[in-house]
């Protein structure tokens, strides 16, 4: 496996990972309506230019295996503008078939290399059930439950019929 810093070029795949690791890789967590919000937009798959303009101004990593992309983590500066010096995980994906088979701790590793070097007193991320054991294990410690309202389209949208979609706000003072 190799890690390396994400180009342009990677987004169609990053975005696969994405719908791959939450449609399949969340099932034991999350419902089926549930993973169809947090995974579209409104019943729209996410398109690239969605995924790099969400990613703009961010550092990310990627996880090649097999000649193709199987996870990505990408940190962003100054998530928490409460305390100087600090930054947010803002996603840590992995294609279900290379699950538990230690990209994720690798991608966290390149990512906390980058940490070290900005000299950050302080992470974040707002973990789902699947990623909190993970995050548990690297240190961070949970400091609210979060529900975040999303609908599977714009007729539920109007009825106001959302999917409740639970996270956690994690923290880890470095």
């Amino acid at each position: 496996m190799k890690i390396r810093l994400f180009t342009p070029s990677d987004v169609s795949q990053l975005a696969a990972i994405f719908e791959a690791s939450v449609m399949q890789g969340s099932g034991e967590f999350y419902s089926f309506a549930e993973r169809s919000a947090w995974a579209y937009i409104e019943g729209e798959i996410r398109s690239e230019n969605y995924w790099l303009e969400r990613l703009k101004g961010t550092t990310i990593w990627v996880a090649e295996a097999d000649n193709m992309l199987v996870g990505f983590i990408n940190l962003k500066i100054g998530a928490d503008s409460e305390v100087e010096a600090a930054a947010e995980v803002e996603c840590l994906f992995v294609h279900p078939e290379y699950a538990r088979s230690g990209v994720a701790t690798s991608l966290y590793f390149a990512l906390f290399e980058e940490v070290k070097i900005l000299a950050l007193k302080r992470l974040t991320v707002e973990a789902s059930y699947l990623a909190r054991p993970f995050f548990e294990k690297q240190g961070f410690r949970s400091i609210r439950r979060n529900e975040h309202k999303r609908f599977l389209n714009a007729a539920d949208k109007a009825q106001g019929q959302a999917q409740v979609l639970v996270n956690f706000s994690m923290t880890l003072a470095l």
